[in-house]
This record gives C-alpha cells, structure tokens and sequence, in this order.
C-alpha cells in the first residue's frame, strides 16, 4: 500500500510538471519524453508485480499512463495559445 502512495504522489508530481514545466518548449515532441519514461517505468512495475495486483491497482496504471499524455496536449495547446496572443 505504501508503494501504491509514494508512487501516487511520484505521479502527481510528474502530471504538474507535464502540464506546466516540460510542455513550455516550443518543439512539441519535448514534453512527449516525460510522459514516455512514465509509461515505460509503470509497465516495467506492472511485469513486475504482476502475480501480486488486483483489477484496482491494474486500472490505477492505466489511468496513469493516459493522464500524462492528456497533460502533455493541454499544456501544449495553452502556450501555443500564450505565444500567439
């Protein structure tokens, strides 16, 4: 369970910095490597503990995964828009 928090709270962290610090680049593709290293990190920890996850925990991870990319575009389109105006 204390794993599940730290990795929770590793997630948020990850999300704010998706939305608001990596996605302020001018190439698209900068804010992409995050969310990337996040998806290939959660699919290394779900092989891995595999056996031990319950249907919860499998759809926490894949929420996880799509939130980022999710970030990723909002930010994106919110300083396209800033450099625009």
């Amino acid at each position: 369970m204390m794993q599940l928090l730290i990795l929770g709270i590793v997630a948020i962290v990850v999300f704010i910095l998706e939305e608001y610090v990596f996605t302020a680049s001018r190439h698209f593709w900068v804010g992409g490597i995050a969310p990337v290293l996040w998806t290939i990190l959660l699919a290394y920890l779900v092989l891995v503990n595999a056996m031990d996850l319950t249907v919860r925990e499998y759809a926490l991870a894949i929420i996880a995964v799509i939130i980022p990319y999710v970030c990723w575009g909002n930010g994106y389109q919110r300083h396209q828009q800033r450099r625009r105006s």
